[in-house]
């Protein structure tokens, strides 16, 4: 029966697995907001308030942290990558209220929504998106000294912010199927490379991924009850 890979070679499969898909994400991130935010001077960029200056540093500051935190343990600093690690906890709050508040806003004042998002979908998609990602994000730093547990959390999680970022990828514009190809292909992704590691899917990965194959839905069931009505039309008188 086949068995696991050595621990040196498994770490250096980590290294490479993870440190590849950070950078893949924040290749993402950089394309999908280059001509409205990172081209525009980003925190100079023109955008419409003080609140969107703040959720563009905040998530921009994030993505960058994390290829910088899987580069840490591929290169065996773990102990400025727990001191930052702090920070990034801090962040990865900041970023939940920024997320909420900042779609408030967005229908507050009458913001043009991507072509693809009704109000609804727009409010709760955005709102339940970015609590998925801090309880993601919470139970990893919970799990911190478990590193399969942490670094397999971390990578799901920032599954579930990068879609609006690929719907700027004019690629992507015209191939929307693409958002969930690539999302959901990156939780496969790790499906398959703990088969390849660990001759399993290991049990956080599993239920990591349900959650996320879960949230598609449920967002969907949602934006279409009496509630996400009222909560877009306080969301959109709100003073």
């Amino acid at each position: 029966m086949p068995t696991p890979l050595a621990p040196p070679v498994m770490k250096r499969a980590d290294d490479v697995f993870f440190t590849t898909l950070s950078v893949i994400m924040l290749a993402f991130v950089v394309v999908g907001f280059a001509p409205s935010y990172f081209l525009r001077g980003a925190v100079f960029a023109t955008l419409p308030s003080l609140l969107v200056h703040l959720h563009g540093a905040a998530f921009s500051s994030w993505i960058i942290l994390f290829v910088v935190q899987s580069s840490l343990v591929a290169t065996g600093n773990i102990r400025l990558h727990r001191k930052l690690g702090y920070a990034g906890a801090v962040l990865a709050a900041l970023m939940v209220i920024f997320g909420i508040t900042a779609t408030i806003g967005a229908l507050r004042r009458g913001a043009e929504l991507p072509s693809f998002f009704t109000p609804p979908s727009f409010l709760v998609t955005n709102t339940l998106g970015i609590l998925i990602f801090g309880a993601y994000v919470g139970v990893a730093v919970w799990k911190r000294n478990n590193r399969k547990v942490h670094k397999r959390l971390m990578l799901i999680a920032n599954t579930m912010i990068l879609p609006p970022a690929l719907s700027r990828i004019e690629f992507v514009q015209t191939h929307f199927y693409m958002i969930p190809v690539i999302c959901l292909g990156t939780v496969v992704l790790l499906f398959v490379y703990d088969l390849f590691t660990w001759r399993k899917p290991l049990l956080v990965t599993v239920l990591g991924g349900l959650l996320y194959v879960a949230a598609n839905p449920l967002m969907d069931a949602v934006q279409h009850t009496a509630f996400a009505q009222r909560a877009v039309a306080w969301a959109q008188h709100h003073p």
